[in-house]
């Protein structure tokens, strides 16, 4: 590994706050350069890292010696962000989802194929400390075999200012922006779903796209997923309810009143509080784990394929929120 990994940020709203902190916390690391096509974004980037502004995603590709670069814009830019990076050989953690529909997906995660670069894409959530512990759990067989899946991903956010609210940046409302976290969760705990069966619509703000979803998750009727996400939701407390053949766990996300995880078995009425205070914030364990990668040249077990399944479920639950109807996901 190299004395200091040279990092670049492109795009610098809110999700980039994110990762410029988590990489400050990693040693051996130097933000060197950040680019946004907002420029008071950069400036306020560049003040907190000590990072020059580029001038364009071409110029940090050429002048910057960038050994890995975050990629923090909207989804329907990822894939013309990306591409000169990966041309060029240098690391990307690009943020979900991975482009804004399954076709631009697939296409990204081919390029990405044909670079062979180190490519991960930022599913921060199998970081959560409480999930790497329920993930210990199942392994263990302490849950049994999965049968029930349940998440919420709610809060709210007043869309009207936000790029999100566009469907041609973002691909959609919640149903694939907190969702995508989501998917890629149950795929991580409980396995690929074959079908779903979706619905959708606008609870509090009306815009283009979705305030609020729900869909179900099958895995050939052996295993099932039930999802909820929001950008309306007050006072909604988040969290992954896995139910086994032996036992059930609770990850609570930043709920004061309940442990991070929890779980009981069949055997037993009481419930077992989980400790997860040995491992760091869900976005430091990302981007520990992502500079490991770029240091010993080795793949991220989160791939641009694990992308491309997100969008791919994603498709087949607007597909279904459209007709009304159960829809098959399509991975090929």
């Amino acid at each position: 590994m190299p004395e200091r990994l040279r990092i670049g940020i492109v795009g610098c709203g809110g999700i980039a706050t994110a990762h410029t902190s988590a990489y400050q916390k990693v040693a051996d690391v130097e933000i060197v350069s950040v680019f946004d096509v907002r420029r008071e974004g950069a400036e306020k980037a560049a003040s907190s890292t000590g990072a020059r502004i580029a001038c364009s995603v071409d110029e940090m590709v050429e002048k910057d010696r960038l050994d890995a670069v975050s990629v923090c814009t909207p989804p329907a830019t990822h894939l013309a962000v990306c591409r000169p990076f990966l041309q060029k050989g240098i690391a990307i953690l690009c943020e979900k989802p991975l482009e804004v529909d399954a076709p631009a997906a697939a296409e990204l995660a081919a390029t990405v194929e044909k670079s062979d670069g180190v490519f991960m894409t930022a599913f921060c959530h199998r970081f959560h400390p409480a999930v790497i512990e329920l993930r210990k759990l199942i392994d263990q067989g302490t849950l049994g075999t999965p049968l029930l899946f349940r998440n919420i991903f709610g809060g709210y956010s007043d869309m009207t200012t936000n790029h999100r609210a566009k469907r041609s940046l973002s691909g959609g409302g919640p149903l694939i922006d907190h969702c995508c976290h989501s998917y890629d969760l149950f795929r991580h705990l409980v396995g690929d779903p074959s079908a779903v069966q979706a619905m959708a619509g606008n609870v509090l703000q009306d815009m283009e796209i979705e305030d609020f979803g729900m869909a179900l998750l099958d895995v050939k009727g052996k295993s099932f997923g039930e999802i909820t996400a929001s950008y309306s939701l007050q006072a909604c407390s988040n969290l992954v309810e896995w139910y086994g053949s032996e036992g059930r766990a609770v990850v609570s996300y930043f709920d004061a009143n309940e442990p991070d995880l929890k779980y009981r078995t069949k055997d037993s009425a009481d419930w077992v509080a989980v400790d997860c205070s040995q491992h760091p914030d869900r976005f430091t364990g990302e981007i520990t784990h992502f500079v490991h990668c770029v240091g010993t040249k080795s793949q991220p077990p989160i791939s641009a394929e694990d992308g491309l399944k997100a969008n791919q479920i994603a498709a087949a639950i607007y597909e279904s929120v459209e007709t009304g109807t159960k829809a098959q996901v399509h991975y090929k």
